[in-house]
């Protein structure tokens, strides 16, 4: 099934990715130093090199070290961005790990269950596994307790890639990629592998058929990331937080290359300050973060706004308030995105799909932040943070906005329109003619300060004429799935794209709209898909509906029905089965 371009309606289809080609779902859980994050990355790496597309997302406690590690892995052979409802192959280096990870790993009706042969233990109840597990001995047992032996993971992924009929040479050549630089580790590894895929196999799967070519296996954060260096991102200062901070971590060792700079600043709203001034400077800028941090950003977001410098800022969502679940997803930071800040300040928010997206919609946050000098907040998540996903080459790549920057005849004040503006143009100071006044507080179009009533509200008109404008730019901002004359709906943002891509060929029944920007909304084409609805559900990962009590406000839901809960994991199949059935009971 392909991927609709935003603004346009999915055609009609009768089979999703898992009806009309191959894939494979394995999960693996282990504790810490089994390294089952290692084996799924080395597994998609593997499926990658083959022409093969899939997803890895992971799932793990707030522990700094030690404790459970679960990797959720699909293959197959067309795009993938949803892990499945359920797997066919698990992995389990031991039973008692299992316990913290009911609602992430669901097995299939025929799933071939891999444990260790020293494993007295007996999986839990909720996986509802009836079957006989094979086993191996992955650990090393010496008087009753596991000392250290061979790398569980590399006898791991001998067992896997031949269960899936990979070549023991490609593995061989992903190990050798990865650890090449270090001669004594990838030796211990090829033994291990080589080792494990000399002995007794477990079951065969279907062979997948990728289409020989490489593909290009990146995470949501290395994109979010990459696609700010492509969109003309030449600055990043930010502060490390989970789940962002490989977003930081990637352009330490990119934007360098690409002739940007790159600062840790002390806290997020140090980090704020800066990007605000390296724009102010001239230097498209960005800075990245989580719930606590966008929270310690908002008066800067306002000044950003106030004194009309553009900036972008990247929230990948975790569960919240406060500290909440670090290590966890969540949907609920869109109400503080819209809304958050003192006074009245317009800003635009996007929110992201999945890996793909991840690096396009950058360009687009900085052409809104450029062309009308505001900030910009993209919503992302923790789902699609630190997940894994192979995606194609990039094509051709659009150029880099371009600042509207001030000459030569233009008006001389820096925040006075002239007839047909909505923003002024961009001053640089220190270039000729840049120099002007800017401040946080309310000021006249010549930049000095001023408390006069009638001047800061005739300064908020001019502000807000920036709203129009970009509406009608971003008018087609949106995707759309399933059937045009299906008559119930399904309204949701974000990473619950990848599940509903598939939901929806499932049930033809339904149809559903995803906005890519939240606001300003893209409502009149919201109002064009939703006619002739019998019946329409919103799907969110927030408590509270933020999305549906948002579009109350600019137009009637009616009989809407909120499908919600609380973030954590992403919402499943089956369960989004469950929140339909039971509003339409």
């Amino acid at each position: 099934m392909s991927t609709p371009t935003l603004g346009q309606k999915a055609e009609p289809v009768s089979a999703g990715p898992e009806a009309r080609t191959g894939s494979v779902g394995i999960a693996m859980v282990g504790s810490g130093g089994d390294g089952v994050v290692l084996l799924g990355h080395l597994l998609l790496q593997t499926a990658a090199k083959q022409g093969l597309y899939g997803v890895m997302v992971q799932s793990y406690g707030p522990q700094i070290r030690g404790g459970e590690s679960a990797v959720v892995l699909r293959v197959g052979e067309s795009e993938i961005q949803y892990e499945g409802d359920q797997v066919d192959v698990l992995l389990c280096f031991r039973t008692t790990d299992m316990q913290r990870f009911q609602g992430t790993v669901r097995l299939g009706p025929q799933c071939h269950v891999l444990l260790d042969a020293h494993d007295e233990g007996q999986l839990p109840a909720w996986l509802g596994y009836q079957g006989t597990p094979w086993r191996f001995p992955f650990a090393r047992i010496e008087n009753g307790v596991e000392v250290p032996g061979e790398p569980k993971n590399m006898v791991g992924l001998a067992l896997l890639c031949r269960m899936l009929g990979w070549p023991q040479e490609l593995a061989r050549a992903v190990l050798t990629e990865r650890f090449g630089h270090r001669p004594p580790v990838l030796a211990k590894n090829l033994a291990a592998l080589d080792r494990a895929w000399a002995g007794e196999a477990p079951a065969t799967l279907a062979r997948l058929q990728g289409s020989g070519k490489p593909l290009v296996v990146e995470s949501g954060n290395e994109a979010s990331a990459r696609g700010g260096i492509d969109a003309g991102m030449r600055f990043f200062a930010g502060y490390p937080i989970t789940p962002s901070s490989e977003i930081m971590e990637t352009l330490i060792d990119e934007l360098p290359e690409a002739g940007g700079r790159l600062i840790q600043a002390e806290d997020e709203m140090a980090a704020m300050g800066m990007v605000i001034g390296a724009s102010f400077a001239g230097v498209p800028a960005m800075t990245a973060t989580s719930g606590p941090g966008l929270s310690l950003m908002t008066e800067m977001i306002g000044l950003s706004s106030m004194a009309e410098v553009p900036s972008v800022i990247v929230d990948c969502q975790r569960g919240g308030p406060a500290t909440g679940q670090p290590s966890r997803m969540e949907q609920a930071d869109l109400d503080h995105s819209i809304y958050g800040g003192h006074g009245d300040f317009p800003r635009a928010v996007l929110g992201v799909y999945d890996v793909v997206h991840a690096h396009d919609v950058m360009h687009k946050a900085f052409q809104l932040a450029e062309t009308y000098q505001i900030p910009v907040i993209v919503l992302s998540d923790a789902y699609i943070a630190q997940r894994r996903q192979i995606r194609d080459p990039h094509g051709e790549l659009p150029p880099p906005p371009q600042r509207r920057i001030w000459k030569a005849g233009d008006e001389p004040l820096r925040f006075k329109l002239q007839e047909g503006e909505v923003v002024a143009p961009f001053r640089i100071p220190g270039t000729p003619g840049g120099t002007y006044l800017a401040a946080g507080i309310e000021h006249t179009p010549e930049g000095f300060p001023t408390a006069d009533t009638g001047t800061h509200h005739q300064m908020n008109v001019k502000r807000f004429l920036k709203v129009e404008p970009m509406a009608e730019e971003t008018a087609g901002w949106f995707r759309t799935l399933g059937r045009p004359d299906a008559k119930r709906g399904i309204l949701a943002w974000g990473s619950t794209y990848g599940l509903l891509r598939e939901w929806v060929v499932r049930h033809p029944e339904y149809r559903a709209f995803l906005p890519e920007i939240l606001f300003p909304y893209p409502l009149a084409a919201f109002e064009e898909w939703r006619r002739g609805l019998e019946w329409l559900g919103v799907v969110e990962l927030s408590y509270r509906g933020q999305l549906r009590r948002f579009l109350c406000g600019l137009t009637d839901m009616g009989s809407t029905h909120g499908l919600t809960r609380s973030g954590g994991v992403p919402l499943s199949g089956p369960e989004l089965d469950q929140l339909v059935e039971g509003a339409r009971r």
